[in-house]
């Protein structure tokens, strides 16, 4: 699971927005899910939806549903600071695989996903798990 915090008014985060939705493409097939998070307060919901017809989201998207954001950022990591954007790839047990406070280098994240999301083709799980990619 990829899981993105952005919000409309972090240039960085609608930059890098649709790279993670064409990353997404990219990898669903390997059951690779997709949740962004916006850290708006509730009442921008208008302007978030906006921002993700704009770029033609297709993941599932949510916004907190408080406007003690902070909090909720904490509970899902006690050690992030809240900045934006922040971006985490998870496997199937909770296992942080891949964190980023700021920009995402996609090429990397996209490796990491290769490396640990499995396809459907075992040669291609045995190269990346043998290291080529770094």
């Amino acid at each position: 699971m990829l899981v993105s915090f952005w919000a409309t008014w972090c240039g960085s985060c609608i930059d890098e927005f649709s790279d993670l939705q064409d990353t997404y493409q990219m990898y669903k097939d390997r059951e690779l899910e997709l949740i962004t998070v916006s850290v708006n307060m509730p009442d921008e919901k208008p302007s978030v939806l906006k921002m993700l017809e704009r770029k033609r989201a297709v993941s599932r998207n949510l916004l907190f549903a408080s406007e003690d954001t902070a909090s909720l950022q904490k509970a899902f990591d006690p050690v992030w600071g809240s900045e934006v954007p922040y971006t985490v790839l998870l496997d199937a047990n909770g296992k942080v695989l891949y964190a980023k406070t700021g920009s995402v280098d996609i090429l990397d994240l996209r490796r990491t996903i290769l490396e640990y999301v499995p396809s459907d083709y075992i040669g291609f799980n045995q190269y990346w798990q043998a290291g080529q990619t770094r």
